[in-house]
């Protein structure tokens, strides 16, 4: 793939592999979530406090939970749990809300779905039993009996029969999780396993993401497993990260790799999702939970999740610190949807990797703890408890977001120390940003005739003096 830059060599990429779609308003708000809501009154006690307590939200996705035994993917509710989804997710919705699903595409024996799948051939019947069947591992303790093949028409239509189900009672988006491994000892009907193993992914997102967007108008999932091609069924996350530093910084690296693979739109589980040093039960620290909450807001998109709760009014030392994050980030949505047109319409992914504006740079080909957020913005997020870093600024003339300072680039500034609730935030000068100009609760609440723009020139005087923006902070 040539094109004489990066942009262009990833947008001729996407020429034959497909350029990502535009994804809803909503989907660009707060999602919350943990490893999982049980209830539908648990969920609507956090619904309801997220709102007492002023933390603007969008999503709240339902993770293992939400079926009669967890992690028991059976594309039903529990009847106990959830006695009325269709008014339960009605409910939600009136409140500004909306739900997601978790499910696999794995049946494991005892589930009520495997008879039908068995006998119709929607299961890809297992050749040889061995120990080495990875893909059966979804911690619901049943023995593995298959995964949905995708590469037989009739069960993509199966499949999608579930979703629509789901998706006609109210649900929002499906996370299309694991498909990243497959049972190689398995007949699949449409190509061998050998040929499939990659396309998997591919084809298990393409099923859920088709009939989301048949239903509900919103073409999107939440997915994980990812291969070229993919990108065309946004959007994808960074998987299981650990509640630390280094899971921070090799979060940002996967999706600075990402971006440079033709994937346009990108998350992760702020702030990281398995606790350490005890993966269900340790709680991530609070300079940790503020500093990913820093670098998500910056994010194409930006979800809370983990081993133990995520809530902001959970972590209560630095809850009035992530409030004022959650803000910014609903104050520069209009930002957001203004950047993806550019991410789906060239090569250029909204978290970049530094090369894509400064190919010449050998400085910024070695940067791999700072990104673009779409054209304008510079971000270097803090990644350790001292609130110290070195901070590359790359050719170029730069404002600093907090204080309107005017730096040139090509330099490094050494030693920065940033407070708690700042992060080193730099704008392109001459930029012009789209920013929504009022607090809302979620983006229902929207109208984006009001967007307004603050003009990154030698009138800016930093974010505490601008009026568009100062209600944020």
């Amino acid at each position: 793939f040539g094109g004489g830059s990066l942009e262009r060599v990833l947008y001729n990429y996407r020429r034959v592999t497909g350029f990502p779609q535009e994804l809803p308003l909503w989907s660009y708000g707060t999602w919350m979530s943990r490893m999982t809501y049980f209830t539908e009154t648990e969920v609507r006690e956090i619904a309801q406090r997220l709102r007492d307590e002023d933390f603007p939200c969008d999503v709240l996705h339902l993770d293992t939970g939400w079926f009669a035994k967890d992690w028991v993917c059976e594309w039903l509710f529990s009847r106990e749990n959830f006695p009325d989804p269709p008014k339960f997710m009605a409910d939600m919705r009136e409140q500004g809300y909306r739900i997601t699903l978790w499910q696999t595409p794995t049946i494991g024996e005892g589930n009520c779905r495997l008879e039908e799948a068995r006998e119709n051939r929607y299961l890809a019947p297992i050749l040889e039993r061995n120990n080495s069947e990875g893909a059966g591992s979804d911690f619901s303790g049943q023995s593995f009996a298959g995964q949905i093949d995708f590469s037989n028409p009739e069960a993509v239509a199966w499949y999608q029969g579930l979703l629509k189900n789901l998706l006609d009672m109210g649900a929002s988006a499906i996370k299309t999780d694991f498909g990243e491994n497959i049972t190689m000892n398995a007949d699949f009907q449409g190509m061998s396993a050998e040929r499939l193993r990659n396309l998997y992914a591919l084809l298990y997102q393409k099923a859920a993401y088709e009939i989301t967007k048949a239903v509900t108008g919103d073409g999107i999932v939440w997915a994980r497993a990812g291969w070229a091609g993919c990108q065309r069924y946004p959007l994808h996350w960074g998987g299981d990260c650990a509640c630390s530093w280094d899971g921070m910084a090799g979060s940002l690296r996967g999706g600075l790799q990402i971006g440079l693979s033709g994937f346009g739109f990108w998350s992760h589980d702020v702030p990281g999702f398995h606790g350490v040093p005890d993966f269900m039960s340790s709680w991530p620290a609070d300079d940790l939970y503020v500093r990913w909450t820093q670098f998500g807001v910056f994010t194409s998109h930006l979800r809370y999740h983990g081993t133990s709760p995520r809530e902001p009014y959970e972590y209560p030392a630095v809850a009035d610190i992530v409030r004022k994050w959650l803000k910014l980030r609903y104050a520069l949505i209009p930002y957001f949807l203004e950047q993806q047109m550019r991410t789906v319409e060239s090569g250029l992914p909204v978290l970049r990797a530094l090369i894509l504006h400064h190919e010449d740079d050998r400085a910024a080909w070695m940067t791999d703890d700072e990104f673009y957020c779409g054209d304008d913005f510079l971000i270097a997020p803090v990644m350790n408890d001292e609130g110290v870093r070195d901070v590359y600024l790359p050719e170029g003339e730069w404002i600093d977001f907090w204080t309107g300072e005017n730096l040139r680039g090509s330099q490094m500034l050494k030693d920065v120390r940033t407070p708690l609730d700042r992060m080193p935030v730099f704008v392109r000068r001459g930029a012009s940003v789209p920013v929504y100009p009022e607090a809302v609760a979620s983006t229902a609440e929207m109208d984006l005739n009001k967007t307004v723009r603050v003009e990154f020139d030698n009138e800016f005087k930093g974010i505490q003096a601008e009026p568009p923006l100062q209600w944020v902070l």
